[in-house]
């Protein structure tokens, strides 16, 4: 599945929640697919978008998406120890697995050569995990995931189609923009 259309699929079901971008082209795809002020785009951040989603979760209520990369949580497996710990009942983190690191040349990451994230997971107590490989199951375990209790992790295992336009991301007004969001 390519990752364009899965973003597309997870903005269908995330109604009013926040999202966390992954840096490069996570952010880039998630903006392409709808702007909207709950999108926080981490452009810089490798390893921290589940971190940052997490910080979220536990400080509201409403549902939080973290669209993380394989080679990012691979660079910060804690943050995954740390959600099976704190249990977050509303985050939802979908890892974009394309067993790459993208963002460093395309090198194969651990996921490629035998790392199973989901299993990851599951040793780290969350108890709501699945990998999905087509848009179909996707779907399927999006609905779930926005109306059970979590936390959920869904490894998403994607393709890529090039990269879209870098967006016109500014830090900043991510920060202002997002925060503003929760006044409402």
């Amino acid at each position: 599945m390519l990752r364009f259309d899965a973003t597309k699929l997870v903005l269908t079901h995330a109604g009013n929640s926040p999202i966390v971008g992954n840096l490069g082209p996570t952010t880039d795809e998630l903006w392409h697919a709808g702007h909207r002020d709950r999108n926080f785009y981490t452009y810089g951040n490798m390893g921290l978008c589940s971190s940052i989603a997490l910080g979220m979760a536990v400080s509201t209520d409403e549902k939080v998406i973290s669209l993380d990369g394989d080679g990012s949580l691979l660079m910060n497996l804690g943050a995954i120890a740390t959600i099976g710990r704190e249990r977050p009942r509303n985050l939802v983190v979908v890892v974009w697995d394309n067993e790459q690191w993208g963002q460093t040349g395309h090198q194969d990451s651990h996921t490629a050569k035998g790392t199973d994230l989901e299993q990851v997971a599951q040793s780290c107590s969350i108890p709501n995990t699945a990998t999905v490989r087509d848009l179909e199951s996707l779907d399927d375990v999006m609905q779930k995931a926005m109306t059970e209790d979590g936390p959920w992790f869904i490894v998403a295992k994607i393709e890529e189609q090039g990269y879209m336009p870098v967006s016109p991301i500014e830090p900043e007004m991510t920060l202002y923009r997002f925060r503003n969001s929760f006044s409402e």
